[in-house]
């Protein structure tokens, strides 16, 4: 429990770190200033008119014949704006040098002193070519009241601010939308309210002014900024997602800003905040919620619109960074740590490489899982798990569960042995009765392995409880302690591989096969080729075993290659005899995973000259082959390729139908957990007839696995099974058996 506890931390503090390191940087301004420009335009309404546009325009400059209006011309444009009701005139321009014409200069001041305290011509604090800030001439500084004319983009052009005031020259001057909007609170740069439509705020054209030529009634009591928007002098900055406007209309549309109010910018750590708080409460849990975090990022999301319409400004995108972080990483976490959506950690994480000699290490196996899995659906076979560690951590409140496939594995406080004992027939006890689960009440059939070598490493003696308890459970005993792992042991469980790989290079590996009978024709239809070593020394090795290793240390390729080049080349004979004859081959996801795989089957079947229809690869139900896009294709080429696909050990895993989906079968083998108990169980009984008719409603082959007597014969004879294969026909032999065998049979028949 320390480990995953650090490792939450850690998670934690990385995805706080990220954020941190976003937000002080302003990693995602960009991406930032987009999303407020999108609120935005949910909130788009017209400007409220106070203020009115005079463009010097193309079509001005055009009927003057100038490049820049005469200052002369802008004086009578000035008399005129008063004249006709104007309350105040701006002037978006510097005015920083005079004209070639000082007639017109003069009289633009003249004019300018006329209304000096209605007249506003412009300045800035950004430096020209020499290193001085653009101020107006001193003929003009003196006639009119100066504002600043600064401003600044935002990356990419996807946000614009104004300062309300604006240092220039040491003199401190209001902006112009701030005058325009005669704001008087305190300084600071604020970002203009996107939501205006610009369109909207009334404008004239320069030569209609001059010429008299506007309705007068259009500038009475109104607010005037005079403004070059020309084909010389453009003065357009970008709107996000709309095309570029003059500078002006900005400088419009932050004066309506304040006019609301100057706007609050909460920036990105109170946001930040909150999540910082929310993560740390997740990573308390062992399973982060996912309606949570979903809420989580719905709210900060949505947050922003709200406060929008209150004129505060929040970012989230640190945030965000910072939730979805902790949240991919926690619940991945959650997901390779725990089972489901129970609290029972995955064996993988219980599995230490260090040794405790103040634990002893139970596993408890639950023998009837399979048909629990069956009857159940998976939440509710969760939810009978999560009762089942409830009872068991009443008995040692400070163990680690962990669940693997049918077993619960825990460390729990060292006992004395005979104690250990006594504790050992106790939990067998509580699971003598059964655990009610939403309506239902299986009974749980228990075995219990423990290991008490207390100088190995729990990784060995994990794996050495849990055999215990299957040895328990096969020799029909409540529980079962292991002894001390002796040294040859461990050294043989890592070189059983290279031992395997010598045996097949010195012939010392066989193959046997277990034939498959028809049910409706009374012969033998196939055979299930399954690999036979005899040790030298440790006699015979259970194939279940070397497997296991093998996929471990994914060195499975060598055992399938061995195995399907003996069954192919083998079974050329048994086709003499019956041209339908099928031989079945046991294969590993891993080899489904192998690029390679497909073309050597279609190298051995060429090889051999074997009919590729005549081939089963036999896929368990267990496999871990779910939404794995790679294997789907190669289980398609197979089919293309001809060979024919069963589904082994079904109603063993935990989503039967889904795998059946999954998998293009041609037959599929019910586990022989539920064949062999038929004859004295009516719940096996009613479970295996029950897959038969799905089996056939799919139009698929039903085989039964462990027919062990003729009275299980019978009831799969009444069920329509198709074919069946166990003990009670055959057991695995050597092909010169089998087509003595089937010789035998075609005889009779």
């Amino acid at each position: 429990m320390a480990s995953l506890s650090n490792a939450r931390l850690r998670i934690v503090l990385w995805a706080i770190a990220f954020g941190l390191i976003a937000g002080a940087i302003e990693l995602f301004l960009p991406i930032e200033d987009s999303y407020r420009a999108i609120r935005a335009m949910t909130r788009e309404h017209p400007s409220d008119g106070k203020t009115v546009m005079v463009f010097v325009d193309d079509r001005s400059l055009d009927a003057l014949g100038v490049s820049d209006p005469d200052r002369a011309d802008d004086a009578t444009v000035l008399e005129t704006l008063f004249a006709m009701g104007a309350q105040r005139v701006f002037f978006d321009r510097l005015y920083a040098d005079r004209s070639t014409n000082p007639k017109g200069d003069a009289a633009l001041a003249a004019s300018m002193r006329r209304h000096k305290s209605k007249t506003f011509i412009g300045g800035t604090g950004r430096l020209d070519g020499t290193g001085l800030s653009l101020y107006p001439n001193p003929l003009f500084r003196d006639a009119a009241n100066i504002v600043a004319l600064d401003g600044e983009e935002g990356p990419l052009g996807l946000s614009a601010k104004f300062p309300t005031i604006q240092t220039v020259r040491g003199r401190q001057l209001p902006s112009l939308s701030a005058e325009l909007a005669g704001y008087r609170g305190p300084g600071g740069w604020y970002p203009i309210d996107l939501a205006i439509d610009y369109t909207t705020i009334p404008r004239v054209s320069y030569i209609d002014v001059l010429n008299e030529q506007v309705d007068p009634g259009k500038f009475s009591g109104k607010d005037v900024v005079v403004a070059p928007f020309s084909r010389t002098q453009p003065d357009l900055h970008p709107i996000p997602f709309n095309k570029k406007i003059p500078g002006a209309l900005m400088h419009v549309m932050g004066a309506e800003t304040l006019r609301k109010g100057y706007p609050t910018n909460l920036g990105w750590l109170p946001a930040f905040a909150v999540v910082c708080g929310l993560i740390v409460y997740l990573s308390r849990r062992n399973q982060p919620s996912g309606k949570t975090i979903a809420a989580a990022f719905v709210v900060i999301i949505a947050l922003p619109f709200a406060l929008d319409w209150m004129r505060i400004s929040i970012d989230i995108m640190p945030a965000l960074l910072c939730l979805t972080i902790a949240a991919v990483r926690l619940r991945r976490l959650a997901r390779e740590a725990y089972r489901g959506s129970t609290s029972l950690q995955n064996f993988s994480v219980l599995q230490r490489d260090h040794a405790d000699d103040q634990v002893d290490v139970i596993a408890l196996k639950i023998r009837n899982f399979g048909t629990i899995s069956a009857l159940l659906t998976p939440e509710q076979v969760d939810e009978l798990l999560t009762k089942a560690q409830a009872m068991l951590q009443a008995t040692d409140e400070a163990a680690e569960f962990a669940f693997d496939k049918d077993t619960f594995i825990w460390l729990a406080s060292r006992l004395r042995q005979g104690d250990l004992e006594d504790h050992l027939r106790g939990l067998h006890a509580l699971f003598s009765t059964s655990i009610s689960v939403s309506g239902q009440a299986p009974d749980v059939a228990s075995s219990i392995g423990v290991d008490t070598d207390y100088v190995a490493p729990l990784r060995e003696r994990t794996e050495n409880a849990i055999q215990c308890a299957e040895d328990a459970a096969h020799a029909g005993r409540i529980f079962m302690v292991a002894e001390p792992r002796m040294v040859e042991d461990r050294v043989w469980r890592l070189q059983i591989l290279s031992e395997l790989e010598s045996a097949i290079r010195k012939n010392e590996v066989d193959v046997a096969f277990q034939p498959k009978y028809s049910l409706t024709h009374d012969t033998i239809v196939g055979a299930e080729a399954l690999l036979r070593w005899q040790h030298p020394v440790r006699g015979f090795i259970e194939p279940s075993q070397v497997v296991a290793i093998a996929e471990e240390h994914n060195r499975v390729d060598m055992i399938t290659r061995f195995v399907l080049t003996r069954a192919i080349s083998e079974a050329r004979r048994a086709l003499t005899i019956d041209p339908a004859f099928t031989i079945a081959v046991n294969i590993s996801a891993l080899d489904l995973h192998d690029p390679l795989f497909v073309g050597k089957i279609e190298h051995l079947l060429g090889r051999f000259g074997f009919p590729a229809a005549n081939l089963m690869l036999e896929i368990t139900e267990t496999a871990p082959i779910e939404d794995d896009e790679v294997i789907a294709t190669a289980l398609q080429s197979l089919k293309q390729l001809g060979v024919k696909l069963s589904v082994d050990d079904f109603g063993t895993g935990h989503g039967s139908l889904h795998y059946l989906r999954r998998i293009p079968a041609d037959e599929v083998k019910i586990d022989r957990s539920f064949v062999t108990g038929m004859e004295s169980s009516s719940d096996d009984r009613a479970l295996v007839r029950s897959a038969i008719e799905m089996i056939h409603s799919l139009g698929r082959t039903a085989v039964a696995e462990g027919v062990e007597n003729q009275a299980v014969v019978d009831l799969l004879r009444a069920m329509n099974c198709d074919t069946a294969q166990g003990y009670h026909f055959a057991r695995a032999q050597t092909m010169a058996e089998l087509l003595a065998r089937m010789g035998a049979s075609s005889i009779a028949a």
